[in-house]
């Protein structure tokens, strides 16, 4: 083995079996080390059923204590959240594995942050930062649970209509 102090010796490298040594490519003036990209350990993509939990009918926040708009036991990925609110008057918490990703409150998004009518960002709310909306990216991937909280963070208390969407991963 090269004396790593030293950097005029070579380094010799071999192959887990330690029956040949990698083999080394060059181009031109460069080397480099030929890699077998072989997976090994069943890593593969993972297919999610599409899921959706919906709530058309209205249900009233309070301001002493989060409601559940939904959630899911499993592992899986959360795609995208709308909320509709009777008026501004709520604030949304995520949990993602037993743990609050986010909180904030419809004034929070919508005038503190500047995110009202913002489609082409992942958090918005929209008229008069009544109704909320996540749509990220990539979707939030859990591996035990999700859950989707609102309480009202003042009166005239608001009243909830909401979308969650998520894809529920296939055995």
């Amino acid at each position: 083995m090269a004396d790593t102090n030293d950097l005029t010796q070579n380094v010799t490298l071999f192959n887990n079996a330690k029956s040949k040594n990698v083999t080394v490519i060059t181009d031109g003036s460069n080397e480099r080390l030929a890699v077998d990209s072989f997976v090994s350990n069943s890593v593969g993509v993972k297919s999610h059923q599409p899921k959706a939990i919906v709530d058309v009918t209205g249900t009233a926040t309070n301001t002493s204590t989060d409601i559940s708009l939904g959630g899911f036991t499993g592992r899986g990925e959360l795609a995208f959240i709308a909320v509709a609110g009777s008026n501004s008057n709520y604030e949304i918490a995520i949990e993602v594995d037993g743990v609050e990703e986010f909180r904030a409150t419809m004034s929070n998004i919508g005038t503190d942050l500047g995110l009202a009518n913002g489609t082409n960002v992942p958090v918005w709310v929209e008229t008069a930062n009544k109704n909320f909306r996540l749509h990220p990216n990539s979707p939030v991937g859990f591996t035990t649970n999700f859950e989707i909280f609102a309480k009202a963070t003042t009166t005239p208390v608001a009243t909830l209509k909401w979308v969650i969407t998520y894809g529920e991963e296939e055995s």
